[in-house]
């Protein structure tokens, strides 16, 4: 039973970095379409963001592949 609470704990962090971008890039999305002068201080922080929520979930994903599981 502890192989699969760490597939689902690993599951869940992909699932909130995934929602965290989606808000992120929603919420750019309508300060582009609000300010459209500011599109590449814009562009370039959710670039900046997502990068960086990317390599936080890569870390994580790194972290439970060291596991080995044996079934």
């Amino acid at each position: 039973m502890e192989k699969l609470e760490i597939v689902f704990k690993f599951i869940r962090h992909i699932a909130w970095a995934l929602v965290a971008e989606g808000l992120i890039t929603i919420v750019l999305g309508i300060l582009i379409l609000a300010y459209p002068s500011l599109l590449i201080v814009l562009v370039s922080t959710i670039l900046i963001v997502t990068g960086i929520i990317s390599l936080i979930v890569a870390k994580k994903a790194y972290s439970y592949s060291k596991l080995e599981i044996k079934f």
